[in-house]
């Protein structure tokens, strides 16, 4: 082969490598510009590019009405840039001012600002005229950067159901934790160009990236009606709760809810805490024991042995039935919580009476198997799933194990443990026409821009008793209030169901004698429930009738009054079976509740009183801040307004509503000589 031929060979074989490499190289230059071009490209920006985080503000949560329950507002923080401050030779000098205006030891500021990090934190949540300050000494290194606070304009105000935030602005109790994710909202940033040696270039670039608020979250609670509930507590725990006699309950919690969705309209608990300052209080005022804590329900469980009954016709309400005064179980007598019994009666009246051998009667004549088929339907035994952190499932016996003894107990609300809200479910699906319904506490989502991102849906769960058994226990109920036990209950005009209950104390395997957990449950209307309430008295002296009565007549009086539910022509104005000392006063007339938002207090005392209003007044200042009831709503002519006082940057700390009542309702008499199994 000549010399020349294999000359062309190498050239053509050195020509084809560099095409190969120059087409490799192009391929590649391409994938990177193309391909990973945004990611290299923020990459260099996260190395030239520093920046001071600026947090988003968190959504509010707000009652279903739109009124603002927990909000963030603007505060400072001051940062710092080691770096920048190590760099300067000023870190002496910098400890020193920053220690004297942020009020912090020196060598804690010191140990910030010098940290191996890119950006330190040095204080959080100062205020603006330390804020000033600190900006006006154009300290190298230091900056201040805007950042919010949680703050509830409520104070403790439905504070169970909020739950507070930290001081980084994360959810850790209640709504707040729950719906942290859709709360929290998108950090920003303000980014500015650095070298490699961390300090600032001359004339840098600055971008700022903002922040993307988080959405509001609307609750099913109306602050109203929540605030009725809170007011009864603080009744009861401040010992002027009727018949209370100045003595003061472990605890006590009242819930309301919307029967015909599950939709809560308020759940109020106490002991309680403000989440402005939740780290004063000892972490057993947070626990939301109406829906962390057990109790035995006592004779408010009749309901749900009442309705198993009738679902199964077991019983007719016009049956006859013979009470001697007790029951006889496996050679066991189980009482009536009358002595001597009711004798003679329809089974009618024996839910009127709240006769234990009555509802014994209704369980043996179910069966274990049916017994125990209806608590698992009514949700017993297991969570509602409401949205709370640590909801208890409650205890029901072993049904391998139980007795007809144990079902005796278990007929009259005895043996089995259940939560509040758990009980308040389960009569709500008596009331609804027989549809258990979960609770719900979320109503919708809101977004920044105001549009509904998240609308509420109702969530049956399951179909436990027909149409025509609830109706019929519904009526049986309403007698209940009108001529049985549950006269406490009653309201002129309207129609109201419910049920009252008082079950012992159990301590270490034995009932504990004279102490009891008081209960009473009510819906209203009775013929189509649009609340349904439950009171639960934990630590009392007394039998339920006696105090959880009057705080469910109450709230359910102003609650009719505010949603505008109109007195019934045909409901009775007065029991047909009065009760000794118990005397039932007229209700008024509804009046229309003014605004006197932003007014000084002085004119606000004016237009209240002159629209026939009481007033009281919490916080400090001179200015109308908020009120409850809200305006243009109707309660009751001569009812109390709660006004929060405060100044232009000022805020009210506290959101209960007292009212003076017009009665003085005497205690059911103790029963001499005896401590019985189970009163009504």
């Amino acid at each position: 082969m000549s010399p020349f031929v294999v000359m062309r060979k190498r050239i053509a074989f050195l020509f084809l490598c560099v095409s190969v490499f120059l087409i490799v190289l192009i391929i590649r230059l391409g994938y990177v510009q193309l391909a990973q071009g945004m990611q290299l490209s923020q990459k260099a920006d996260d190395t030239h590019f520093r920046g001071v985080p600026v947090a988003p503000k968190r959504g509010n949560i707000e009652d279903r009405n739109g009124n603002i329950l927990a909000m963030s507002v603007s505060t400072e923080t001051v940062y710092a840039l080691p770096a920048e401050v190590r760099a300067s030779g000023k870190v002496t000098e910098i400890t020193q001012k920053l220690s004297e205006l942020l009020q912090m030891p020196a060598t804690e500021v010191q140990t910030k600002i010098t940290k191996r990090s890119a950006l330190e934190y040095v204080k959080k949540k100062v205020t603006p005229e330390v804020a000033t300050q600190i900006r006006s000494l154009e300290l190298p290194g230091i900056g201040v950067t805007e950042d919010s606070q949680r703050y509830y304009p409520n104070g403790p105000l439905a504070a169970h159901i909020i739950g507070f935030a930290g001081i980084d602005n994360q959810g850790l109790e209640g709504i707040e934790l729950t719906r942290d994710a859709q709360m929290k909202g998108i950090q920003g940033a303000v980014l500015s160009e650095f070298a490699a040696n961390g300090i600032p270039l001359p004339e840098a670039q600055q971008m700022y990236l903002e922040p993307k608020q988080g959405n509001t979250i609307r609750l099913t609670i109306d602050k109203n009606i929540q605030a009725f509930a809170e007011r009864e507590l603080q009744k009861l725990m401040s010992g002027q709760g009727t018949n209370m006699n100045g003595q003061v309950p472990k605890s006590a919690s009242i819930l309301v809810m919307k029967p015909s969705t599950g939709e809560m309209l308020a759940l109020a608990t106490a002991p309680t805490f403000d989440p402005n300052k939740y780290q004063e209080f000892d972490a057993s005022a947070r626990r939301n024991i109406a829906i962390q804590n057990g109790y035995e329900p006592g004779s408010t469980f009749k309901v749900i042995t009442l309705a198993a009954a009738l679902e199964e016709k077991k019983i007719s309400p016009t049956e006859g039935f013979f009470d001697p005064g007790f029951y006889t179980v496996l050679g066991k007598n189980v009482r009536c919580w009358k002595a001597g019994g009711h004798g003679s009666q329809t089974f009618m009246q024996v839910a009127e009476n709240s006769c234990n051998p009555g509802f014994i009667e209704m369980g043996q004549r179910l069966g274990m198997d049916k017994f125990y088929q209806y608590l698992t339907a009514f949700g017993f035994g297991q969570k509602t799933g409401i949205e709370m952190s640590g909801e208890a499932f409650g205890i029901l016996a072993n049904k391998k194990k139980a007795t007809a003894l144990d079902l005796a107990t278990m007929s009259i609300g005895q043996t089995n443990n259940v939560t509040a809200i758990q009980l308040l479910t389960a009569v709500s699906t008596v009331a609804n026409g027989g549809t258990l319904m979960k609770p719900q506490l979320v109503k919708e989502i809101v977004g920044p821009s105001g549009k509904v991102v998240e609308p509420f849906e109702e969530q049956p769960v399951r179909r436990v008793i027909g149409e025509d058994t609830s109706k019929l226990e519904r009526e049986i109920l309403e007698a209940v209030v009108t001529n049985g036990t549950g006269r406490r209950a009653f309201l002129p005009g309207y129609r109201v169901a419910g049920k009252t209950g008082t079950a012992q104390k159990v301590a270490n395997g034995a009932y504990i004698q004279g102490e009891y957990v008081a209960s009473f449950v009510s819906f209203a209307p009775a013929n189509d429930p649009k609340l349904a309430i439950l009171t639960v008295i934990d630590g009392v002296p007394f039998y339920g009738g006696a105090v959880a009565g009057p705080p469910v007549q109450a709230v359910m009086l102003d609650s009719l009054k505010y949603l505008g539910i109109k007195q019934d022509l045909n409901a009775p104005l007065t029991p047909s079976k009065p009760m000794p000392g118990l005397e039932f006063a007229p209700i008024k007339k509804a009046a229309t509740v003014p605004s006197v938002l932003g007014l000084p207090l002085a004119d606000a005392q004016k237009v209240l009183t002159q629209a026939g209003f009481n007033v009281m007044t919490e916080g400090a200042g001179q200015n109308i801040l908020d009120q409850i009831p809200t305006a243009d709503v109707q309660v009751e002519a001569g009812s109390t307004v709660l006004l929060y006082l405060g100044n232009e940057a000022g805020a009210p700390t506290m959101a209960q509503w007292w009212e003076d009542e017009d009665e003085d309702v005497e205690a059911i008499k103790m029963l001499q000589g005896r401590t019985p199994l189970v009163e009504p």
